[in-house]
């Protein structure tokens, strides 16, 4: 599954909690939704795939990345921009962290049992100071 077909399957049940919905929403058949999520999006319609991007508010940047543009998205852009290269910097690298573990996590479930106790960790923390 590409990119884009990825962001879409994922906001759809974000936003619409199934494909149904959003089909019926759209106006486009629940099969053409389904298609285009299992087998990418090339073999869709271009008028479909902007119509189903336009309603999610995905853009695509430099033609190539799919980008959810919620209003929250546009004002950390606007941030952004405003910072210098220190700031850029710090960004960047708590941004490639948080890629990484929200990645390596997709599909796992946090389980209660994987949380450490405040015990194990003021023994970790002991450890770590010897």
């Amino acid at each position: 599954m590409d990119e884009l077909s990825q962001l879409i399957k994922k906001n759809i049940k974000l936003k619409y909690s199934s494909t149904r919905r959003f089909s019926e929403e759209l106006g486009i058949p629940q099969t053409t939704i389904v298609s285009a999520i299992k087998n990418g999006i090339s073999g869709t319609s271009f008028t479909t795939v902007c119509k189903i991007c336009r309603t999610l508010d995905i853009k695509l940047i430099d033609g190539i990345y799919p980008v959810v543009m919620s209003d929250n998205t546009r004002n950390m852009l606007k941030k952004l921009s405003q910072l210098d290269d220190k700031g850029i910097h710090t960004v960047s690298t708590v941004l490639e962290m948080e890629y990484n573990r929200c990645k390596n996590n997709e599909d796992s479930v946090i389980n209660s049992d994987d949380i450490p106790t405040k015990y194990e960790l003021s023994g970790f923390v002991k450890a770590t100071d010897d």
